[in-house]
């Protein structure tokens, strides 16, 4: 039953797959990961001359996509430090913010980290030795390798791309708005270190006046130091001068360290980048009252099995004693309660489940309310 569930998210996720490799990039493995949702590939950058893992992290919730539709994409740096796409699918699914893929980038196992070369675009002395001066090779392979080859193969939406970099990555982020502003239609600059390149703020200043209302969210630990917290600040003024084009959030996270804060940081900043559809309540202040009754087990047992909907999410529906539980893909279990035995309603989220069912059988589908948006989802197998 796993392995038919895993199967037909896969097939969800690759339904853009069929596209043959662009030129500059070369897929060199390409499979499921955990959960079924997200998919790990490994490319080969001609021009970087190393490979790069590819982490794909799908929305796991929200309003479904219209015919035709896509997804904004946010491209994170030092692979999310492994949370920036999990956290995501959660606040998609509590409508925390507009549903969005996470392209985690980071480097392979057995191939030597390069983030000191990559995201530097200036070389600098650092203990004795010099390091950087790959930031335009690497803004090359991400603007013009990676990001076509993954809009071949996913529904992700060009003008909705967010690049997220911290520490080091924080700084490659503030050069590609510096060389080329148009490149992203979002920015998350994160503890810049600007120490390593601090003519940056002078070039940031430089282009200010050429945004197009892209949002740049710029943020900070408290307690990193008086150089990096200066440097962040200078970052967000800079940006924010006179005339601006661009739209500029700046936040320290009090009392937090240069890693400490950096889940915070995900929910802050893409919660801001991408807000929530219109309408959504988020599940703090959704208060839903379900006037439970007492539904049979042989009902329950009637509404038990895997349902799918139409952008390849799975709901699954089991029973636990005299208890109905459900989940969506990437989202966490949780029981629902009954106010008919076709009805069924989470107290602490705006959920509601509607199963279609006959006089006898198995229910044939499901209809998902969740905030008011509408999903309809069909039986696949019983359990």
């Amino acid at each position: 039953m796993l392995r038919l569930i895993c199967a037909l998210i896969w097939l969800a996720l690759a339904a853009h797959a069929v596209a043959a490799p662009l030129d500059g990039v070369k897929v060199v493995s390409d499979g499921p990961y955990h959960p079924a949702s997200v998919q790990q590939i490994v490319v080969h950058s001609a021009r970087l001359g190393r490979d790069i893992e590819v982490i794909v992290s799908a929305p796991a919730g929200g309003p479904p996509l219209p015919p035709g539709g896509k997804y904004p994409a946010i491209y994170a740096l030092d692979g999310g430090y492994g949370v920036a796409g999990p956290i995501a699918q959660q606040m998609a699914w509590s409508w925390a913010m507009w549903p969005a893929y996470v392209i985690s980038l980071t480097y392979p196992a057995g191939v030597a980290n390069a983030r000191d070369t990559d995201f530097l675009f200036q070389p600098t002395i650092r203990n004795g030795a010099t390091i950087g001066g790959g930031g335009a090779a690497f803004q090359a392979f991400l603007t013009d390798d990676l990001r076509p080859f993954l809009e071949s193969r996913y529904p992700l939406d060009p003008a909705r791309a967010i690049l997220f970099g911290h520490s080091y990555g924080g700084l490659f982020a503030a050069n590609v708005l510096a060389a080329a502003p148009d490149s992203f239609g979002g920015y998350i600059i994160a503890s810049p270190s600007t120490p390593a390149d601090p003519f940056v703020v002078d070039r940031l200043a430089a282009v200010a006046a050429r945004g197009h209302g892209q949002r740049v969210f710029v943020a900070v630990g408290g307690n990193e130091g008086s150089a990096m917290v200066s440097g962040a600040e200078q970052v967000a003024a800079a940006l924010a001068s006179p005339g601006t084009g661009f739209i500029v959030q700046k936040q320290v996270f009090a009392g937090e360290g240069h890693v400490t804060y950096y889940p915070m940081l995900v929910s802050a900043a893409f919660a801001w980048m991408l807000p929530s559809p219109p309408g959504a309540r988020s599940v703090g202040t959704a208060q839903v009252k379900c006037a439970a009754i007492q539904v049979s087990n042989a009902a329950l047992d009637r509404l038990v099995g895997v349902y799918l909907l139409s952008d390849g999410r799975a709901v699954t529906i089991r029973r636990q004693g005299a208890s109905l539980l459900a989940q969506m893909t990437g989202s966490p279990e949780g029981e629902v309660f009954p106010e008919t035995p076709q009805s069924f309603c989470r107290p602490d989220v705006d959920v509601h489940l509607r199963f279609e069912t006959a006089a006898t059988g198995a229910a044939s589908a499901v209809t998902v309310d969740l905030f008011g948006s509408q999903m309809r989802a069909v039986r696949t197998e019983r359990h």
